[in-house]
């Protein structure tokens, strides 16, 4: 089970964003949870944006 305050910490993420994930998922808490290890994932992989002069 995935706590708000986790995905807030982990995700570095605001409520709003909270929000929308809950929503996306209708109160599922599993489709929650998938999405949750998905856009955590992600963030390790993606490659920051970098500023080029």
């Amino acid at each position: 089970m995935v706590t708000i305050d986790e995905i807030k910490q982990n995700l570095e993420c605001s409520d709003v964003y909270i929000q929308k994930m809950i929503e996306w998922a209708n109160g599922d808490e599993n489709k929650l949870e998938s999405l949750y290890y998905f856009k955590l994932a992600e963030r390790q992989i993606r490659p920051a944006i970098q500023e080029v002069r």
